[in-house]
């Protein structure tokens, strides 16, 4: 489909009008070879854009828009000759169909794909394909994600998400008030994410829970918005311990590596290496070590008897030490599935 300037518009206009170069050029004060030089296709200035909307009542939007428009489906034609990419190629990175289906963000045509193109490229704020991936560049710990194109789509949903909530003052020592409230509420047998955000909001923390794409390798995120800590998490896990495992490990990375993040995001992945030390903090805030050790190792430990730790951490981390099956009756029934 040929791209339209808005010069194939004002030719139009004049030829409708029966306006010539000479008295159009007149009329919005540049000269008559400068009207040639535009109707060629030179870039509008922003005093031409205001002088042709004064004289034709086209408005000054509208101009600017039709430029804008072209200017993007240029980067996107080049960018994928540069890639040797169809359309289709690169839609089915960002798997636009389930984008679609899932009305994941705003379509203006969903027929056009290069308009499927440019309302991704405006869902992620970059003004080309080629920025898309000059974006969190160094939030990726993982060098076998090939799915960048998901995760990216995935921290933008969160960010938006941050945008509804208004947390208080972020303070170091909120994390221990966290980790206490999320202990008491493993304790009920309770997942209330509503009031788990709410939660986290009034100890100066952003909280997102957002549904990961199909096809993505994403457990959470922590990420810092200028000086407010941001997390999220996926509901990669649907069992009540495994979300508050990630919810802690996340709260770990806020607790030693707030600096860190400021500059760029963490993002975590289950089989992560460096990951190791946030996991050993979510599992000591879980369950003592000590307890865990000389208590719920023993061959004599009954888990019908536990009062002091959420008997969901006991078996989470139970299974994840080889010590019982996670299809066993216990793990079932001890952590179940939250509902969302």
């Amino acid at each position: 489909m040929k791209k339209i300037r808005f010069k194939d518009y004002l030719l139009d206009y004049l030829e409708f009008y029966h306006i010539s170069n000479k008295e159009f050029a007149k009329r919005i004060n540049i000269t008559p070879k400068h009207l040639i030089d535009i109707l060629n296709g030179e870039p509008l200035s922003a005093k031409v854009i205001k002088d042709i909307s004064m004289v034709t009542n086209i408005s000054i939007d509208y101009i600017y828009k039709v430029e804008n428009d072209y200017k993007i489906e240029t980067e996107i034609e080049n960018y994928l000759k540069e890639n040797n990419l169809t359309e289709t190629q690169f839609l089915n990175k960002f798997k636009y169909k389930y984008l679609i289906n899932e009305d994941y963000m705003e379509f203006i045509d969903v027929a056009d794909k290069t308009e499927i193109i440019k309302d991704i490229l405006k869902f992620l704020r970059v003004t080309s394909p080629k920025k898309i991936y000059e974006i969190e560049n160094k939030a990726y710990y993982k060098s076998k994600n090939d799915k960048i194109e998901l995760l990216l789509l995935w921290l933008e949903k969160c960010y938006k998400e941050t945008l509804n909530q208004t947390p208080k003052e972020y303070k170091k020592e909120n994390i221990e008030v966290l980790v206490k409230y999320i202990l008491k509420c493993a304790n009920k047998n309770i997942f209330d994410e509503e009031k788990l955000i709410k939660k986290f909001n009034e100890n100066g923390i952003f909280l997102v829970i957002q549904e990961d794409i199909p096809g993505s390798k994403i457990r959470g995120a922590f990420k810092v918005h200028r000086k407010t800590p941001a997390i999220y998490l996926t509901y990669k896990h649907k069992r009540i311990a495994d979300i508050y495992f990630a919810l802690l490990h996340e709260l770990a990375h806020c607790k030693t590596d707030f600096n860190r993040a400021q500059a760029t995001s963490l993002i975590s992945f289950e089989d992560e290496e460096k990951e190791t030390k946030a996991d050993n903090q979510a599992y000591s805030w879980m369950i003592d070590d000590n307890y865990y050790k000389e208590i719920c190792k023993d061959n004599n430990y009954n888990i019908i008897n536990e009062k002091k730790y959420p008997k969901s951490f006991i078996v989470y981390r139970m299974a994840k030490d080889n010590l019982l099956k996670y299809n066993s009756k216990e793990y079932q029934i001890y952590n179940h599935v939250i509902d969302k």
